[in-house]
């Protein structure tokens, strides 16, 4: 990559305006975002490699308790350059208005909603995802169309990595895992690091004049308390994921409506989602059927024979944050002496499936729209590898971790970047979300840190 790359081999005793803890989507986003903005210099830390290793994969072994297996968070926390977009399917769609009308987020919605565009342009998604993220059916308010746009998926590794590689004031830390945060008072004084691979060498620190933590659902929960920084808020409490429930039921649609209103030249998963407004009022959580435009038939609807889709259902739903699903200590330690993260999770999702789908088809019913196989499908559960909620944001430190900018109630100077802020999770894939949230975060930090003169335009 030339003679300007900026690969740190060796850390120690080096200061950066902003250090940043892992280099996936949000990571490499914020980095990108301030290097552009600022004239700040920027330490980009990740425990991994430009590739995969083993060796330092098996840091993020977990011991587990619940409904995820045993492959489950390895796969979920790739330790390598790029972080999980190495492994992003490419899902995406903005996250839905119903927990901004419930009060759950701090901010209101417009302050993610001006973040989609430029997200969309960093995810390569077309117009559509922000400009129409959905659409009224003619016939009904109780349900909307709202696909899941495809992003191509982007790999920041691959997309970003010669921008962050080569950039003079960016310097890219590989193989150092960053083990603890030292604090004194409200502030973290240093970062201590230890070697990947060669476990036995010394720690090395640095010094960063404002740290932000973009490890994962669980890195970041899991590097405070390991830190022990937050001991008084709810770090680590309240872990969510998408509940996937794929092929449950068959349904038809009328295609005379929904062809007004499919988006066919986009590279999308179709999709009805129950209307954000419909949820608030019948105390029900987000909820995505997916469909497909494959097989056409002439089918009665409504007493009359129509042309309809004739579409096998898969769902993705939301789960309510739980104080019982989270993440902590487990009595095992990892190659570099540190507890592993003990992860408790239930989805408690079954009784709520079971409401949400009888909801759903009633509506569908109602509407005229369409007609469910069944109105009481067989529900088997799968995940969406989508850890979210564990230093959720909000007001109130007795219920959240971080501010509405993202910053630790408790830490001047330390923020946290990535859906471990999420503090209601949607149905919607989360990795636009986090990108847009994170280009407003280096927004806010770009004005903080260096005054007006650095604000977005």
């Amino acid at each position: 990559m030339g003679h300007t790359t900026m690969l740190v081999l060796d850390p120690e005793n080096r200061h950066y305006d902003v250090a940043i803890i892992g280099s996936g989507p949000a990571g490499i986003t914020l980095a990108l975002r301030l290097a552009r903005l600022t004239p700040f210099r920027i330490g980009l830390l990740e425990s991994g490699l430009l590739e995969a290793a083993p060796t330092v994969q098996a840091l993020a072994l977990a011991q587990l308790d619940g409904d995820l297996g045993e492959a489950y968070f390895p796969m979920h926390t790739q330790r390598r350059f790029g972080g999980s977009s190495t492994i992003w399917g490419g899902f995406c769609a903005v996250l839905e208005e119903r927990a901004f009308l419930a009060g759950d987020w701090p901010i209101p919605y417009t302050e993610l909603e001006r973040w989609y565009p430029a997200a969309a342009a960093m995810l390569e998604l077309p117009d559509n995802a922000y400009r129409r993220p959905h659409a009224a059916i003619e016939g009904t308010r109780d349900i909307v169309y709202k696909p899941f746009y495809l992003s191509p998926p982007v790999r920041f590794n691959e997309k970003y990595g010669e921008e962050i590689i080569s950039h003079p004031r960016i310097d890219l830390i590989l193989g150092h895992t960053c083990t603890r945060l030292e604090h004194s008072g409200s502030r973290v004084r240093s970062l201590l690091l230890r070697d990947s691979l060669d476990m036995a060498r010394s720690p090395v620190r640095l010094t960063a004049g404002t740290t932000v933590l973009a490890c994962g659902g669980v890195g970041n929960p899991r590097l405070l308390q390991l830190s022990g920084i937050g001991r008084s808020l709810p770090v680590g409490v309240g872990l969510m994921e998408h509940p996937h429930l794929y092929a449950v039921a068959d349904m038809y649609l009328d295609w005379g409506r929904m062809q007004d209103v499919v988006d066919r030249q986009a590279n999308a998963v179709h999709a009805l989602q129950l209307a954000d407004r419909y949820c608030v009022a019948n105390d029900v959580l987000s909820f995505s059927a997916d469909f497909n435009l494959q097989q056409l038939v002439s089918e009665p609807l409504l007493g009359g024979r129509r042309e309809a889709l004739f579409t096998p259902v898969s769902l993705r739903a939301e789960i309510a944050p739980h104080p019982a699903n989270r993440v902590g200590d487990s009595d095992q330690l990892n190659a570099l002496g540190q507890p592993l993260s003990r992860i408790e999770f239930h989805f408690r999702f079954r009784e709520q499936a079971h409401r949400t789908w009888r909801l759903f088809a009633e509506a569908l019913l109602r509407s005229g729209l369409g007609r469910p196989s069944t109105l009481k499908p067989s529900f088997r559960l799968n995940s969406g590898g989508h850890l979210m909620g564990t230093t959720r944001m909000g007001s109130d430190p007795r219920q959240s971790v971080v501010d509405g900018n993202g910053r630790v109630h408790t830490t001047d100077n330390l923020y946290v970047a990535g859906s471990s802020v999420f503090p209601a999770g949607g149905a919607s894939n989360p990795t636009y979300t986090i990108v847009a949230l994170t280009l407003r975060l280096g927004d806010h930090l770009a004005t903080r840190l260096g005054g007006n003169a650095y604000a977005a335009s």
